[in-house]
């Protein structure tokens, strides 16, 4: 299986194992009058939720392209374009968040750094993946395919 594996794959993987670990290292922090807290994804609000989500679909595209498990999408979605759709997802919840803490006065933490460049890695996969392109073909060709000769 290894052999197969091309370098999109590869650093959408990457990308992947760096999203889980954003997941669950915190993302900001606050005093209260007691106590420090510190919120990770899951706590942070639905968008950590999409997040996470996001990286679950991206590893379940990545396994699908290897033959791990059944491909859903069947061709009907060029695999450049699934793979830019959840890095623009996973950019816009950690754009939206970094906006979120900061018009609440609150410090990011480790977690959207990691985040950061877990988009990275995701937008630098699906440029790397490059576009899936069947070669062209006439009218005539395509039409004469279903005739006797």
């Amino acid at each position: 299986m290894l052999r197969r594996i091309d370098w999109s794959d590869r650093v959408a993987l990457a990308g992947v194992a760096l999203g889980v670990l954003a997941v669950y290292l915190p993302w900001y922090g606050y005093d209260t009058s007691a106590t420090h807290v510190s919120v990770n994804a899951f706590r942070a609000s639905l968008l950590g939720d999409v997040f996470f989500v996001a990286i679950a679909i991206e590893l379940l595209l990545v396994l699908a392209r290897q033959g791990s498990i059944a491909d859903v999408l069947g061709g009907r979605l060029a695999d450049r374009s699934a793979r830019f759709g959840i890095a623009l997802t996973a950019c816009g919840v950690v754009v939206v968040q970094f906006a979120l803490i900061a018009a609440a006065g609150r410090s990011a933490a480790a977690g959207m750094l990691v985040a950061v460049i877990a988009v990275a890695a995701l937008v630098a996969a699906a440029w790397l993946r490059g576009p899936d392109a069947e070669p062209r073909r006439t009218v005539r060709e395509m039409l004469g395919e279903g005739l006797p000769d």
